[in-house]
């Protein structure tokens, strides 16, 4: 009779489900973030946040995206919520989230507020740098129960192969192109420009002030650099040339020295950001 109640009371503790682990993590804003347990309901405010949930292989959290969110393939499917910086409160709060992945340079304290009133707790996430990159990863791979791990690895080993392969090649002045009309570039302490320097290149034009800085054409021409790379959205490979051979005595233009790269994989801060960094050192390596 002992080893048959022995044998009850082991098979009931098959059924007994343990108790979810707490999480608590501090976010790039500074505040201290807890969940009772990974997050089961993910709503990403940023295209990058979304693809980082996918890395992490938690893809199945995800109940709400932002627009663009169209990495990988599935996530177009997802019921959409606004873009980075003009969200619907009221969308967000009808696909019941208990996570709110949001983006630091768009979100606002009062819309932190606002998200956390109806339940959900938000983290703030922020990658300026290649580096973060892993680290973001490792976040988001806490919250919501996924692996960080092997993508983490990988993105590292890319990068440090890359930075060891490019580090004596000839440095290129090179124009980087976010957007034409206005021309946009990237300037101080950026992951983009920081992915120029991996390749043995620098953004000619990183020392003028903000983040997304227009260039004036006449700085375009008292500069001239040897290269213009474009990582622009919304735009093809055929639009770009024909903008720049329009310009034919600058000296990209006159040396054939004009680059277009798909934009997604070099402006997301996601695992395939290495991937990104990889095709803009082979493309700058065939103009050297």
């Amino acid at each position: 009779m002992r080893a048959l109640a022995a044998a009850v009371l082991a098979a009931a503790a098959l059924h007994v489900a343990p108790a979810a682990a707490a999480v608590a993590l501090r976010d790039d804003a500074g505040r201290a973030v807890r969940l009772e347990h990974a997050a089961r309901r993910v709503i990403t405010l940023a295209p990058f946040l979304t693809e980082l949930v996918y890395d992490v292989g938690a893809g199945a959290t995800l109940v709400g995206v932002s627009e663009h969110s169209d990495w990988p393939a599935a996530a177009r499917s997802l019921p959409q919520v606004g873009n980075a910086f003009d969200f619907s409160l009221e969308r967000i709060a009808a696909l019941r989230p208990d996570l709110v992945l949001v983006w630091k340079d768009s979100v606002r304290a009062s819309d932190i507020e606002r998200i956390e009133s109806f339940g959900a707790r938000v983290f703030v996430l922020q990658a300026r740098s290649i580096d973060d990159v892993p680290r973001a990863l490792a976040n988001v791979a806490t919250l919501v129960g996924g692996d960080a791990v092997g993508h983490a690895r990988a993105f590292r080993e890319k990068i440090a192969r890359l930075r060891a392969r490019y580090a004596q090649r000839r440095t290129l002045s090179v124009l980087l192109e976010i957007w034409h009309d206005p021309l946009t570039t990237v300037a101080g302490a950026h992951f983009i420009n920081e992915a120029l320097e991996a390749c043995g290149a620098r953004n000619a034009f990183a020392d003028l002030p903000g983040v997304a800085p227009p260039i004036p054409w006449e700085e375009v021409y008292r500069r001239d650099p040897e290269v213009v790379v474009s990582v622009s959205e919304g735009t093809t490979r055929e639009a770009f040339l024909r903008a720049w051979q329009s310009r034919p005595t600058l000296r990209a233009v006159r040396s054939g020295k004009l680059v277009f790269l798909p934009p997604d994989r070099l402006q997301r801060q996601s695992a395939r950001l290495a991937d990104g960094v990889e095709e803009l050192c082979a493309a700058l390596e065939r103009v050297r």
